[in-house]
Parts: structure tokens; sequence; C-alpha cells
């Protein structure tokens, strides 16, 4: 009977692992929008499904070999009451997986930040998401992070890619003795505005921010679509810009205090 029992279970391992595959299989599309929120919700489904197959397994197991159903609800119940006291994050990282999940606060492929008191700012690329945890990828240390669901649920989340032309800010100062900051402005601007990563629209604004005793600060606004901004990496995108208008404002004959 022992013998039996052990294949039994082996087999519903197995089932309940191929039917999760197959439900996973459906979500294995083109990358849209759309099939990205899809396959969130898939792979929560896919972690429900396999365990649902399981819970009903041990019963009907259970039930075979003389006990009976009443008895061995009462002696799930006990253990996932035991389970549940003894795993309380686990539980409140699955919760918050299934919230997250209904939220719609973010899919696979979204590139998020976190905001969180308790320790520093984490953001990157969701790569993988079930109902535990989720791991983001930073694209540009290549370095992923494992977030448990509950710090994302409690946090508040950025989600850059929701919006198709992020606008970057950068500040640069520059000397007060500059005679001809409007011109240089102007420069700057057209500059900026002919680079091949910087969006047509919404034209790229400069303008200055604030007067100091050190200096006069210079703000640029620029827009990048989402991919360049994304996929090419932050920090060299805004790298590339950095460098023209530096290179901009010294070609209009403006002296730098702090590099752009």
């Amino acid at each position: 009977m022992g013998v039996v029992a052990i294949v039994y279970i082996v087999a519903s391992h197995f089932v309940a692992k191929t039917v999760a595959y197959v439900v996973s299989r459906v979500s294995n599309k083109k990358d849209t929008p759309e099939s990205l929120k899809r396959s969130t919700a898939i792979h929560v489904m896919k972690s429900f499904m396999y365990w649902i197959i399981m819970c009903i397994a041990i019963t009907i197991l259970f039930v075979s070999i003389g006990i009976e159903g009443a008895a061995v609800i009462t002696i799930l119940g006990a253990v996932l009451l035991a389970i549940g006291i003894g795993m309380q994050g686990t539980l409140s990282d699955l919760s918050a997986g299934i919230m997250l999940m209904m939220s719609n606060a973010f899919s696979m492929g979204n590139y998020i930040e976190v905001f969180d008191d308790s320790r520093d700012g984490v953001n990157g690329t969701v790569k993988k998401f079930n109902i535990l945890y989720t791991t983001l990828l930073d694209d540009d240390s290549g370095v992923s992070f494992i977030v448990p669901n509950r710090v994302l649920y409690g946090s508040a989340l950025k989600n850059h890619s929701t919006s198709k032309t992020p606008i970057v800010v950068d500040v640069v100062t520059i000397s007060n003795k500059n005679v001809s900051i409007a011109k240089a402005l102007e420069n700057l601007r057209v500059d900026v505005q002919k680079h091949a990563v910087v969006l047509k629209e919404p034209k790229v604004t400069t303008n200055v921010s604030e007067v100091t005793a050190k200096g006069t600060n210079i703000e640029v606004r620029y827009p990048l679509s989402a991919d360049d901004y994304y996929t090419v990496g932050t920090r060299n995108v805004q790298n590339i810009i950095k460098t023209l208008i530096r290179e901009s404002l010294i070609n209009s004959g403006v002296k730098l205090i702090v590099r752009a």
C-alpha cells in the first residue's frame, strides 16, 4: 500500500506540473502589452493550479485508504493553520502577489522603481513574477534583485513603462559671467533636439532654473522613447545626452562650473 501511495503522489505531481505547463504555454506569444499582462496572470495561475491539484490528490489518497472525508478536511485544516502561523511572511507574500496581479500595477517586461523607506530603492525590468516574489533585472549593471511581493505591495511603485515618452531632466551649472546665456540656451535646445535618440514631440526645453552665488543652473528637459530609455539603459542614454549638453555649451563659449 505504501508503494502504491508513493506512486500515486509522484504521478499526481507530474500531472499537476503538466497541467501547469500547458496553462503557461498560453502566454508564450509575442511580447505585446496585452500578452505581457496575460503572462503575469498566467504565472500566478500556474502555481495555484499545481497546488490545488496536489491537495485534491492527497485528499483522494486519504479517502481511498479508509480515512473519512470529514477527518481529512479537519487534518488539512489543522496543517494549514500550523503552516499559516509558521509562515506568516510567506502568506503575506502570497496575498500581496494576488493583489498585485488584480491591480495590474505592472506586467512582465515593465521597468519599475520601488520606493521603500526601510532600504535603498530598487529598480529594474520585471523578468519573473510569481505568487511569492518578483525578480527585477537592473539593465545597467545586469544584477537581478529578488523582491518579496509584500515589499512591492507595501511600497510606492513607479512604473516607467506606462509612459510612452519618458521625460529626462538634466541640470548643469554655468558661470554667472556669461553674457550670452539666451543664445547658448537656444543653441543647446537645437543641438539636443537634433540628436537621434531624442523624440520630436514633446519639444526639448532649456531654461534657467536658479541663479546662485556659485553660478546659474540650466535645466534641460528632453523626451525619449520607452524602448531607447529602458532597452539601451538609462545610464547609457543619459551619458550620451550629458556629453552633448557639455559640448554644446562649450561651443557657445559658456564656462561650465559643474559638468552635465
